[in-house]
């Protein structure tokens, strides 16, 4: 079989690769106290969560090498029982707790509020990082 060379003008060349892994965990969904006006307070509202973190990808197929990614599902609905303002703190704190498994080096969270603004889906997305060391 023929050697397959996709940038010939490279030989020689040292190659690095980077390699991630996505896991995503899409439309959870909470019902929050949430929002800073006063017809919002003690009245829960639905959120719609999306969480995705790079991880290092697994060297073995083993459950041992990733983590149990229903642990964000947990998480948000550990925060939805918060009084929290702003859904930014909400995607703030659940990035940052995504962020505290060894396995995870980026979080992004996406959280829409269905009932903040009639007609149309508002939203925030947060993204948090930390390089290897």
């Amino acid at each position: 079989m023929d050697e397959v060379v996709f940038a010939p003008h490279l030989r020689g060349f040292a190659a690095f690769v980077s390699a991630s892994c996505q896991v995503r965990l899409n439309n959870i969904e909470v019902m929050a106290d949430i929002g800073v006006y006063e017809a919002e307070i003690g009245v829960p509202q639905p959120l719609l969560i999306d969480v995705a973190v790079d991880i290092v990808p697994p060297s073995k197929d083993e459950l041992s090498q990733t983590f149990d990614y229903t642990y964000f599902r947990a998480c948000a609905i550990e925060l939805a029982a918060q009084r929290i303002l702003l859904i930014e703190t909400f995607a703030m704190r659940l990035a940052q707790k995504c962020l505290a498994h060894d396995a995870v080096f980026k979080a992004e969270v996406r959280i829409a509020k269905p009932r903040a603004v009639p007609g149309c889906l508002a939203g925030t997305c947060v993204t948090l990082s930390r390089s290897h060391a």
